[in-house]
């Protein structure tokens, strides 16, 4: 049935999507605005998309105090995020977790928990405070977004419909957010698979799997370009590589379109030594005890199973004594060492975390997450073409614009 707004003075904000931005958009108006009248719709069960995070624990956000250093772990949305930490940051989320009952506790790597380190007890707390503020949850799938005079007219795939004032959309990187948004007229950045793990063309290092490299360094180059370099840690699986040196230079190359025929070579530094230094430590060790086998030398400098197979690899006698070693077969250990090549040929398709594109921030007011193209349009979370690394950054994105969003349409009342 169809509502005639006209004769209510009291505002109604429809949120379609109910992860985490839109959860919290719609918790934060309710705060704001006790009188507002507030609908979350979604296909599925509110705040499902949170449970995963952090492995199930919940990485809430990161710790960092400066807007502008915590900015800089977003490759795409940096500069935008800037205004938006302005009023709501790092500190901010920590402080509105700790209000509803929610106590953190911040990791060695400045990543920060609930004390809980469960994302079904997070997840539960703000159902209940949805429950509380009597915001009002459809579970449909909205399916068509339209403007009728100054109102927005919504239908759900059970074929109802509803007006609003007020639309946020808040349907993250998977969901038609970006078909919604395309329809009222605004431009879409290509979505592509970001924070994903790579297939590589050297598939006999898949017999590495459950290995993880510590504190190495990638660096990434697409048809003879270099672009990224990161330093983190990094685990082979029996089909893929991962970890989070590995989600960082997917993120980073989220745009080049590598394949079998043209690669993403990797060029991994498992020491982080130069080759000058490794070659001096191979000098040393000749010195010191020329009997030692080439095995043992180098297995202080690379994890055993590695060693192994690089030797393999390259045909070299594990067991030969390191005096005896050629100037050939050191050169090609060092290389190995210092720039193992890697040729990552595809994304692993549906293990990706999260979207890279999404609409134009060219076309959303950071200040309040408003549309510059319609009229009492908002948008949150990872719809917008924001997307940051793995430690706290995309959950910090959702709560960040959430909360500028509520904020922006309840000063516009």
């Amino acid at each position: 049935m169809e509502q005639d707004l006209n004769s209510k003075p009291k505002q109604r904000t429809g949120i379609i999507g109910a992860g985490p931005a839109g959860s919290l958009a719609a918790i934060f108006l309710a705060q704001m605005s006790p009188d507002h009248e507030i609908t979350l719709f979604d296909g599925t069960e509110p705040l499902s998309t949170l449970l995963p995070t952090g492995g199930g624990r919940c990485n809430l956000t990161y710790y960092e105090s400066d807007n502008k250093e915590l900015a800089k772990f977003y490759p795409r949305g940096e500069k935008f995020l800037l205004s938006v930490f302005s009023k709501f940051n790092s500190l901010n989320t920590i402080e509105f977790f700790e209000s509803i009952g929610i106590p953190t506790f911040v990791q060695d790597d400045s990543r920060v928990f609930p004390t809980s380190e469960s994302s079904k007890e997070v997840a539960k707390v703000l159902k209940c405070l949805i429950q509380k503020y009597s915001i009002k949850v459809i579970r449909e799938k909205v399916e068509d977004l339209s403007r009728e005079n100054d109102l927005f007219l919504v239908k759900t795939n059970a074929k109802k419909h509803s007006y609003f004032h007020n639309i946020v959309i808040a349907t993250g990187g998977k969901g038609n957010g970006f078909e919604l948004a395309k329809k009222l007229g605004h431009k879409i950045e290509e979505p592509k698979a970001a924070l994903s793990p790579l297939k590589i063309k050297e598939t006999e290092f898949y017999e590495l799997s459950g290995l993880t490299l510590k504190n190495i360094s990638i660096t990434a180059f697409f048809k003879n370009k270099k672009i990224s370099k990161v330093y983190d840690d990094m685990l082979f699986t029996h089909k893929s590589i991962t970890g989070p040196a590995i989600y960082k230079t997917s993120s980073l190359c989220a745009y080049s379109n590598f394949n079998e025929a043209t690669p993403l070579r990797l060029s991994i530094n498992i020491t982080n030594l130069t080759e000058e230094e490794i070659d001096y430590f191979v000098k040393e060790a000749i010195n010191t005890n020329p009997h030692k086998t080439v095995k043992n030398v180098f297995s202080k400098l690379a994890p055993k199973r590695l060693l192994e197979l690089i030797l393999k690899i390259n045909k070299i006698d594990e067991n030969k004594e390191i005096t005896h070693l050629s100037k050939k077969e050191k050169s090609i250990i060092i290389k190995n060492l210092t720039e193992l090549e890697l040729n990552a040929i595809t994304k692993t398709t549906g293990e990706e975390i999260v979207t890279a594109g999404g609409i134009s921030l060219n076309e959303i007011n950071s200040k309040d997450m408003s549309s510059k193209i319609i009229p009492n349009l908002y948008f949150c979370g990872e719809v917008i073409n924001v997307d940051g690394f793995t430690g706290g950054f995309n959950l910090q994105n959702c709560w960040s614009t959430a909360f500028v969003c509520a904020d922006g349409i309840n000063s516009k009342q």
